[in-house]
């Protein structure tokens, strides 16, 4: 009988996409969420940044993501901008306390799962509250 059961390691970092080395849990209770994100074609993502470590896969479609190197999240000096294009069977790891954003950049819907692990009752997205252009 063949083996039914594979195992296939998807992801495994301690940096981001972008680059950053990401920080150790805190103490405390620790707490996953799991959430399942769906994009419209065209649609982008409030300018967020994330305190807690997380970790993406896409299911589907085509989503482009741009982080900032600017503590305000200006996204005006494109020297201090990193972009990562990610597509059906890609994972990542989440910046943390970075501002970025997402884009569905495709022509189908996207859908990707994140996971967050962190210290119980930390919200894991703070929104800056504005649209990119």
């Amino acid at each position: 009988m063949p083996d039914s059961v594979k195992i296939i390691e998807v992801l495994r970092s301690s940096t981001s996409w972008a680059g950053s080395p990401l920080p150790g849990l805190g103490t405390g209770q620790t707490e996953f969420r799991v959430l399942l994100f769906k994009m419209a074609p065209g649609a982008k993502t409030t300018i967020h940044m994330h305190p807690l470590n997380g970790a993406g896969y896409m299911i589907s479609g085509e989503l482009t993501m741009f982080a900032t190197e600017d503590h305000h999240g200006s996204f005006a000096d494109p020297k201090r901008v990193k972009k990562v294009k990610l597509t059906a069977g890609d994972a990542w790891t989440e910046t943390v306390n970075v501002w970025h954003y997402g884009e569905n950049t495709g022509h189908d819907e996207v859908e990707f799962v994140l996971i967050f692990v962190g210290q119980e009752g930390t919200p894991p997205t703070l929104s800056l509250g504005t649209k990119p252009k």
